[in-house]
């Protein structure tokens, strides 16, 4: 299954490898008084897409903060 318009829109905002907060991740959700717990659905189905091509994002903790990185895996096969 293909990424949702919200999940598009996390993929482009994680595409430049840099780490962004929960918040930002958040702020992309179409209702954003909900709770911030609700990026994590979008983040486990980003995975299952971006796994097999060599992908990961990883949950870090940077200034006291959760930050999700969008990474390439060390020796992953580069797919065409």
């Amino acid at each position: 299954m293909s990424p949702t318009p919200t999940q598009r829109r996390m993929l482009a905002l994680l595409a430049d490898g840099r780490p962004h907060t929960r918040r930002e991740l958040h702020a992309l959700l179409w209702d954003e008084q909900g709770r911030l717990s609700n990026i994590q659905p979008h983040l486990t189905h980003i995975r299952e897409h971006i796994r097999p091509k060599g992908e990961e994002i990883i949950c870090e903790i940077r200034n006291r903060q959760i930050c999700y990185r969008r990474v390439r895996l060390l020796g992953a096969a580069r797919k065409a």
